[in-house]
């Protein structure tokens, strides 16, 4: 059975490719989920505006007020018209505008982050949001403050006022992070005051905030990347957009609701971008998401793609008649899922980039991959420098790995040379597999070799491989990053589409991964039978399809580590070929050779009617102890 090394590689890989690419997809929820009541499935649904048809805010200075119209919608039919103000407050990296409909972020300007397809069109969060993220509510979709006051604002700050029900009043105060601060670029501080000038006590957590949208930027966006998460006690959750859809156990869902014991943050985010709200104190509270669709401009793909939107409620406070008060402080961050920035920032804000399963390689990795990009390749020339930099961190893992590769080759080489023997048994024992078997690790022990020594290397780069996968699929660092004739490494490398095959686009690094690992495959000792041989050589095939729609960066690194791997074999193949040898006996007997002689007991005894009363072996006879000696 040990020669089946091939079956072996092949069920792993599909089985760990399963794994990664369904970790999400979870049937039901882990925790038991708290339907709304039925007024609240009939509020106001929020309307997608056209996602990724912004425009870039020219020349927004700090501090600067815009005056414009209510966005477009119409005005609540008991209220006379009021006219929206807006307030930009900029940083390095972003410019947050804020508005007086809902006192909240209205949008977030991400400078140099640009559209898919343009090289113009800023990135904007929460542009398809009717409100802004801070906005009060009243459950999924009550908005209640309709229009602030602009009591002040300045390049630092901005502060918003209004009575939002009878005897209710709130104030928010909004500033920037300090610059030395890590992410400061995308985070700003919320103080939320509100006040109970009625006759009757006020719950507090019957109100709570809204959290903003999120949205898929381009057509090929998977919908498991756009979702809501929390941290909740601690441990982080996420449940994308597929968690409302209709599956073979269910219905369509409608509305997540979920109570939290302490929210350490609540947010929102698609594949490079996130809204992340964070109570300055942790406390018990609920939170909700529903989902909407969004239009994507013709350059990202067009067609509709699902959003969601959330919010969380506020802290659980009796806020008394007369002047109750209460101030709740947020840091909402808004930008890049930078795995350094957010896992800088601290808070666990470093889940939030969701590796999943293969966290504990693709954390490493990415930092690995900043440090070689910024110490190396960035003081040298920005051209390039991130495919550079994959190249770099490529080789080093090969290199790291060289002596296993170098021993697994040898290993199968010496297999190599045992097959004629191992060809002797199967014609020797055709019809008694399980002898053939014992003969054949017999065979291997004798000559010291270990039958899955060459699937050493398969097995240790098949983590690796995933990690880099799951390390790429989120790298924003990686956006419209060119290398060679790669226009975006997060993207494939399209050269061009074929119309005859309907718009089939010709991706070229996939191409030249597989050619390089067939080339590999091709250099490399055949072991096993010749159906195994063929089913191997389906692997090149098998991660072809697996990479050809995915980021170039992937490919890249893949036929790095191919063009490494054959070099290391040409350079192998000039040493001197292995010699078969048998090993010589020990006085002990490994592990390996205890199993078989049990397993050949097992056998005798079996042939010999079992181990039944009278009909089994007889013991041999215990030597003769010795005289104690001593006490």
């Amino acid at each position: 059975m040990f020669d089946r090394k091939t079956w072996i590689v092949l069920l792993l890989c599909g089985g760990l490719l399963a794994l990664n690419l369904y970790y999400k997809g979870k049937v039901e929820s882990k925790k038991p989920v708290r339907e709304a009541g039925r007024e609240q499935e009939t509020v106001q649904q929020e309307q997608g505006e056209p996602g990724g048809t912004a425009n870039k805010i020219p020349g927004a200075e700090g501090g600067e007020k815009v005056a414009k119209t209510g966005a477009g919608e119409d005005p609540e039919p008991s209220q006379a018209p009021v006219e929206e103000q807006t307030v930009r407050l900029r940083t390095k990296e972003a410019v947050f505008e804020f508005s007086t409909r809902g006192g909240g972020i209205k949008t977030v300007d991400l400078l140099g982050q640009h559209t898919v397809g343009t090289d113009e069109v800023d990135v904007m969060l929460n542009q398809a949001g009717t409100r802004g993220v801070g906005a009060l509510t009243k459950g999924p979709d009550r908005f209640i403050d309709e229009h602030y006051q602009l009591q002040s604002s300045d390049d630092q700050s901005v502060v918003f006022a209004a009575e939002v029900e009878d005897g209710i009043f709130v104030r928010k105060k909004w500033s920037l992070v300090d610059r030395g601060e890590v992410g400061s670029s995308y985070r700003v501080v919320l103080e939320l005051s509100v006040e109970n000038q009625g006759e009757k006590s006020v719950e507090l957590s019957d109100y709570g905030i809204f959290l903003g949208t999120a949205a898929p930027l381009y057509k090929r966006e998977w919908e498991n990347q756009t979702g809501l998460f929390y941290l909740d006690d601690g441990e982080f959750d996420f449940e994308a957009v597929t968690w409302f859809k209709k599956s073979f156990f269910r219905e369509a869902r409608s509305l997540f609701s979920r109570n939290l014991g302490q929210i350490g943050y609540a947010g929102m985010s698609n594949q490079f971008f996130t809204t992340i709200v964070s109570p300055a104190e942790p406390y018990t509270g609920g939170m909700w998401g529903k989902v909407g669709t969004v239009s994507l401009p013709e350059a990202a793909g067009g067609g509709e793609k699902k959003l969601i939107r959330a919010g969380i409620s506020l802290p659980r406070e009796t806020l008394g008649p007369n002047g109750g008060q209460k101030t709740v402080k947020f840091e909402v961050l808004m930008g890049p899922k930078l795995n350094t920035m957010l896992r800088g920032v601290g808070g666990k804000r470093g889940e939030v980039m969701n590796y999943g399963l293969f966290r504990f390689v693709s954390h490493p990795l990415n930092k690995a991959l900043n440090v070689i990009h910024n110490s190396v390749f960035k003081p040298i020339s920005d051209k390039w420098s991130w495919g550079f930099a994959i190249v770099l961190l490529t080789l080093l893992i090969r290199g790291v790995m060289w002596p296993l590769q170098n021993k697994s080759t040898r290993s199968m080489k010496r297999m190599s040379l045992v097959q004629p023997e191992v060809a002797t048994l199967k014609e020797k024992y055709p019809d008694d597999p399980q002898k053939m078997n014992q003969e054949m690790m017999k065979l291997y022990r004798e000559y010291g070799i270990n039958p899955l020594g060459g699937c050493l290397p398969m097995l240790v780069q098949i983590p690796i491989f995933f990690g880099f996968y799951r390390m790429l699929q989120y790298a924003v660092e990686l956006r419209q990053q060119h290398f060679l004739w790669v226009d975006d490494l997060s993207q494939p490398d399209t050269l061009l589409t074929l119309p005859i095959l309907g718009g089939v686009p010709i991706n070229i690094l996939p191409i030249l991964m597989a050619a390089s690992m067939v080339l590999q495959m091709s250099l490399t000792p055949k072991t096993g039978d010749k159906m195994q041989q063929r089913i191997f050589m389906f692997m090149p095939l098998m991660f072809f399809f697996f990479c050809y729609s995915f980021a170039s960066a992937l490919a890249l690194y893949w036929t790095t580590s191919n063009v490494f791997a054959i070099v290391q074999t040409l350079i192998t193949k000039r040493l001197p070929e292995p010699k078969l040898k048998k090993k010589k006996k020990k006085d002990g007997k490994g592990f390996m050779a205890r199993m078989q002689d049990r397993a050949e007991d097992m056998q005798r005894q079996k042939g010999q009617g079992g181990g039944g009363a009278g009909g089994g072996t007889p013991k041999k006879p215990k030597k003769p102890r010795g005289p104690r000696t001593g006490g």
